[in-house]
């Protein structure tokens, strides 16, 4: 596969990040915590042949469509962040982790017949031994989703972007997806989508750009990806069905292909991580600096490449993890190093 590394413009790239500084994102997606539970294993249990952990630390971190909106806020934007919760404890300690990361809570919604989503990772050595979901997976009522939509609609016009994240767990709704893309195109407001494959394409029309990995852009094209002709079909379907203007599949330690509606061009540009230590959060990461890169004026390309650089950084973090302007300033320094 051809892959062509663009020439920083270090000077452009640096203005673009600038102007990071104060943009309003209204991220809209299932939302839910990250908890992981670090300790050693020095036996095995009695009781059933599995390992037993002394448990020396607890990590709480945002999680799903969280960890995309605390991007936004460690990149210098202003996150609002449009969500269920349910009514538990876990609820509590969410909104305990969005006030100290300063993230906007107006458009949360309660929803007692719900689970608040909580990811549970019990970590030994740096290996993750176990994971234990906290989850509900039946979607929202249509009560709950009048709510939602009153919510965004007031939210829609104050925002700079709007970003979509679809971790299909009931909160992107037909319904909710339709006035979310409506409302957007009234207000003359772009709409970032971050896929999921368990969801039909045509959920999607509407988005400005859609950022799926590689597995998600095969299964929501129905395209196996195998070369460089395949990864063609499979960008071109997707921009056909959701009439997109722009597609960026990325492509793991092979970089990012980007697609462009009005020429039917494919451009894949490298990967920019220097150390792949774990890939969690990394498409949060990239959907977050791509949006928030088109919203201060950054060209497709240049977004692209911001949201690599940006992603190169947090796939050399354990865990879900985030990347601040001081990080992604360091990478585009070392980048444009000749």
């Amino acid at each position: 596969m051809q892959q062509k590394k663009p020439q920083l413009d270090r000077v452009r790239l640096e203005e673009i990040l600038k102007k990071f500084r104060n943009k309003r994102i209204l991220v809209i997606g299932d939302v839910g915590i990250d908890c992981y539970t670090i300790g050693t294993v020095e036996r095995i249990s009695p009781e059933a042949p599995v390992p037993i952990v002394l448990v020396q630390d607890e990590q709480f971190k945002l999680g799903l469509a969280a960890n995309v909106a605390d991007n936004v806020r460690t990149l210098g934007g202003q996150a609002v962040l449009a969500g269920i919760l349910g009514k538990d404890r876990a609820a509590a300690d969410f909104k305990t982790l969005l006030k100290k990361s300063r993230i906007g809570t107006e458009a949360l919604i309660t929803d007692p017949s719900r689970r608040t989503i909580l990811k549970e990772r019990i970590v030994s050595e740096k290996q993750q031994l176990l994971r234990v979901d906290f989850e509900s997976y039946h979607k929202m009522s249509r009560v709950i989703e009048s709510k939602v939509i009153e919510k965004i609609t007031k939210l829609i016009p104050r925002s700079d972007i709007i970003i979509l994240q679809d971790y299909a767990k009931g909160m992107l709704t037909e319904r909710l997806s339709r006035a979310v893309f409506k409302l957007a195109a009234i207000e003359k407001k772009l709409v970032a989508v971050d896929p999921n494959p368990k969801s039909a394409l045509e959920l999607y029309k509407g988005a400005y750009v859609l950022t799926p990995n590689t597995k998600e852009a095969e299964k929501l094209s129905g395209i196996e990806i195998k070369n460089e002709s395949s990864l063609r079909a499979a960008g071109d379907k997707i921009l056909t069905v959701t009439n997109a203007p722009h597609v960026i599949i990325t492509l793991g330690k092979d970089g990012m292909a980007l697609f462009d509606a009005a020429t039917r061009k494919m451009q894949v540009i490298p990967t920019y991580a220097r150390e792949v230590y774990d890939v969690s959060g990394a498409g949060d990461t990239v959907i977050t600096t791509v949006a928030l890169s088109i919203a201060s004026g950054a060209s497709l390309e240049e977004a692209s490449v911001l949201g690599n650089l940006a992603a190169g950084v947090v796939v050399g973090k354990r865990g879900t993890a985030t990347v601040s302007p001081d990080e992604l300033l360091s990478e585009i320094a070392f980048h444009s190093l000749p």
